[in-house]
């Protein structure tokens, strides 16, 4: 399944912000699996948006460690459907 996310860092050595598709199998196989409905930008995710943010530890990055959304895949005791909101580090 393929789903749209916003990077930051450097591709072909030129740095910058990007929204690409990304693939669930790009993602960790730990967790749980959410269609995010809502998610939002806050200051560290700017600054690890920023070239001289010095923020991230990853390059590119997903930034964000909150949303809003439904469980897409029943994993973890969370039951497909089921709303759920999330916020902490290592979201992105």
């Amino acid at each position: 399944m393929s789903f749209r996310a916003l990077t930051a860092g450097t591709v072909d050595e030129q740095y910058g912000r990007r929204v690409v598709d990304m693939e669930t199998s790009d993602l960790p196989d730990d967790g749980v699996l959410i269609a995010v409905e809502y998610s939002g930008v806050n200051y560290k995710d700017g600054l690890a948006g920023s070239q001289d943010g010095r923020v991230a530890r990853i390059d590119p990055i997903v930034p964000g460690v909150d949303l809003a959304g439904t469980v897409a895949e029943a994993a973890d005791g969370f039951e497909a459907g089921q709303a759920v909101i999330a916020h902490g580090y290592d979201i992105g």
